[in-house]
């Protein structure tokens, strides 16, 4: 008997053991590595990140991500450098200028390699020559928008010193100037283009239709970082080229996603932020642009001539992309 008890107790003991380093181990290899991941505007533009981030597809793949919305390019490329944030959605500008300044900021994906914005007026304002001695509202100098703006009016035919450019942060900012009439035109996105034309106002200009390349959007990250942790980057890529295919693929989700981050609840201009990216703009394989990076360059050496000879390879970083690419795992996502 007392043998019996002394075997039983014996089995119990190791069974519980067991149990205890089998629980270990999937603790283990659950374990999520933490990062904070930044986001420089409440664009529509950058859906793809918030998707990745809200669909759970960055647990997935073993990150703990935390976003952070980093107002405006320049501000973006500080917390880079400073190495608190290892990756950022940015607007190439901010990163070719932190770059031609001496950091080792690149771009290792492209998200809006077009300029993708509309330079909206008020009503009365319907031609070109019309915005002469007018206020037009970019979110921050040197940002995204600011350069949009400036390419805009280039095209126009204006001299950019022929009008006031203010700049006043996110887009329902400039939204609500122009309402106020502190403000004859902006740069905008949809939504918030849409909740413009609701108001009775114009789009004077929608830039992609030029369909010029410009590294307008994309995902920022410093070479020290992915030389260092380059196992992390390849994660943070899977997840965010699998979070892409979510986004082409799950369309009430994400305009729920887009509704949220951008506080908006017009369903209708939500879903006119989704139709405008999405199914076009948005590539499965987000390779940053060298032509739309060029043009970065090209437009900093009217400046600095010296800058015009340049290689747009030195401000991207394509390897982490290539390698998810080349695994084949982005055409799997899509069979």
């Amino acid at each position: 008997m007392r043998t019996r008890l002394t075997r039983f107790w014996t089995f119990s003991i190791t069974a519980e053991f067991l149990l205890l380093v089998i629980a270990a181990q999937g603790s283990a290899q659950t374990k999520l590595e933490k990062l904070h991941v930044g986001y420089s505007a409440q664009a529509g533009s950058l859906a793809p990140i918030w998707i990745t981030k809200e669909a759970g597809i960055f647990k997935k793949h073993g990150l703990d991500v935390e976003l952070l919305f980093i107002p405006g390019g320049p501000t973006a490329a500080a917390a880079l450098m400073s190495g608190e944030v290892p990756f950022t959605v940015i607007g190439g500008p901010a990163v070719v200028s932190s770059n031609l300044a001496g950091s080792d900021l690149v771009m290792i994906a492209g998200i809006v390699n077009t300029f993708a914005f509309q330079i909206v007026t008020v009503k009365g304002i319907s031609s070109y020559q019309q915005l002469k001695g007018k206020r037009l509202g970019v979110n921050r100098y040197g940002a995204s928008p600011d350069v949009a703006a400036r390419f805009a009016l280039k095209h126009m035919g204006i001299d950019p010193k022929e009008l006031t450019i203010l700049q006043l942060g996110e887009q329902s900012t400039r939204l609500a100037a122009m309402m106020a009439g502190q403000l004859e035109a902006a740069v905008f996105l949809p939504p918030i283009t849409t909740m413009a034309l609701k108001q009775g106002m114009n789009v004077l200009l929608d830039l992609a239709e030029l369909a010029a390349d410009f590294q307008i959007t994309g995902v920022g990250s410093s070479q020290r970082f992915l030389t260092q942790r380059r196992q992390t980057a390849i994660k943070f890529m899977q997840a965010f080229v699998e979070g892409i295919h979510y986004y082409k693929t799950h369309k009430p989700e994400s305009v729920n996603t887009i509704a949220k981050y951008m506080k908006i609840s017009d369903v209708e201009a939500v879903g006119a932020t989704y139709d405008y990216f999405a199914p076009k703009i948005v590539a499965q394989k987000p390779y940053p642009s060298l032509k739309g990076i060029k043009a970065l360059i090209d437009l900093a050496a009217h400046e600095k001539p010296e800058l015009k000879n340049i290689s747009p390879e030195r401000f991207v970083n394509m390897t982490i992309l290539k390698e998810v690419d080349d695994s084949g795992f982005i055409d799997r996502l899509y069979r």
